[in-house]
């Protein structure tokens, strides 16, 4: 999704409310994706002992109390789909004006295709890393066919009561297995009419220098001492990455991204700016030298994120950096804390050492 980015200091006057509140519906996932940050190889996930899920009340009285503000809202896991009160909740959205887009694995796209169609979110993006046999060595056995069958059953559904919504998309993350195979893919193993918009993102990682500062940011900025979220995105195997034949990568995104655009399919990328020398210093780890690289961030003053636990974080998955939980207090009463303000102040002359390994530091 895009969402665009005011100066902060429009942000600063015009933040009585989070314009984009992420919800973190559970952590259970029922895939264990190699790269996944979360339950993947690196993933912290798989330490925990008990999994956590949003009381949908609680979630009820977030969405009442934030009704003025009429914020956009999106989805997060584990899976979201494996969520019971999905459907209650896309419907309390609507009821107040606000919409609300997520992304899923897509294998139970097909048993909650009615509802789905019923509720209509804005934007569903489903995760598709290649053709059958690279996506399945990548997401699991079996998971390419009923992702498949889960898009084909929802478009069907929503053509035949005639309706905008979901718009459909399809997630692809780069990584050294399944480069090669991005244009055969969206052209041979996908029906491409039926689709909204794609996604072609590379797999977002830190290294260990990045962390390590990150680590000692947290500890003497906001008194935080530990940080296994964000270790979930140290790639260990980051040296892979010089696999990668960068000149090929690049031609392939450009094909793909020239099919689409003039067929009215919306195409993110990640990295924003798909050339060689920009994609290069990508996998190098030479973040600084990007084309993409940023100076600020204005989610600070815009942006929420409550955990499945409730915790509420300013950032994307790394939920190493909270400043309150919502079983406890209103969401309002965190966003308008002292520990959100103090946040503020920092990040005003700062970016945290690890904001390149976010999807929010290309897409707005």
């Amino acid at each position: 999704m895009s969402v665009t980015s005011p100066s902060i200091e429009t942000m600063q006057r015009t933040m009585s409310y989070p314009r984009w509140i992420v919800l973190q519906l559970l952590e259970e996932c029922n895939l264990r994706c190699k790269m996944c940050y979360e339950w993947g190889l690196e993933g912290p996930y798989k330490q925990k002992k008990t999994l956590a899920q949003l009381d949908p009340e609680v979630i009820k009285k977030m969405i009442i109390d934030c009704s003025p503000g009429k914020p956009y809202y999106d989805f997060f896991g584990g899976e979201p789909l494996l969520y019971p009160w999905l459907g209650d909740i896309l419907e309390l959205i609507q009821h107040h004006g606000s919409y609300a887009d997520f992304p899923t694995n897509g294998t139970l796209l097909e048993q909650h295709a009615e509802m789905l169609v019923a509720t209509a979110p804005r934007k569903i993006w489903m995760s598709l890393d290649g053709p059958e046999a690279i996506n399945d060595r990548q997401r699991g056995r079996g998971v390419f066919k009923k992702v498949i069958r889960g898009i084909e059953k929802l478009y069907e559904l929503r053509q035949s009561k005639g309706q905008t919504y979901p718009k459909m998309g399809v997630s692809f993350i780069i990584t050294p297995l399944n480069y090669m195979y991005i244009e055969e893919f969206f052209f041979q193993h996908l029906d491409l009419s039926m689709l909204d918009h794609i996604s072609m993102e590379v797999q977002l990682y830190a290294t260990e220098e990045q962390y390590a500062q990150y680590k000692e940011v947290l500890r003497e900025q906001f008194d935080v001492h530990d940080a296994p979220y964000a270790r979930g995105m140290v790639w260990s195997d980051s040296s892979s990455f010089s696999q990668i034949d960068i000149p090929e990568l690049t031609r392939q995104l450009h094909v793909v991204k020239d099919h689409c655009l003039p067929r009215d399919i919306e195409v993110i990328t990640y990295p924003k700016t798909v050339d060689e020398d920009n994609l290069r210093n990508y996998f190098g780890g030479e973040f600084g030298k990007m084309a993409d690289k940023r100076n600020r961030c204005s989610l600070p003053w815009t942006y929420a994120e409550i955990t499945a636990r409730g915790e509420v974080s300013p950032c994307h998955a790394f939920y190493d950096l909270t400043f309150g939980n919502v079983n406890d207090d209103d969401l309002m009463t965190i966003w308008n804390g002292d520990k959100y303000k103090n946040y503020r102040a920092y990040m005003k002359k700062n970016m945290l050492p690890i904001c390149t390994a976010c999807s929010r530091y290309y897409i707005y």
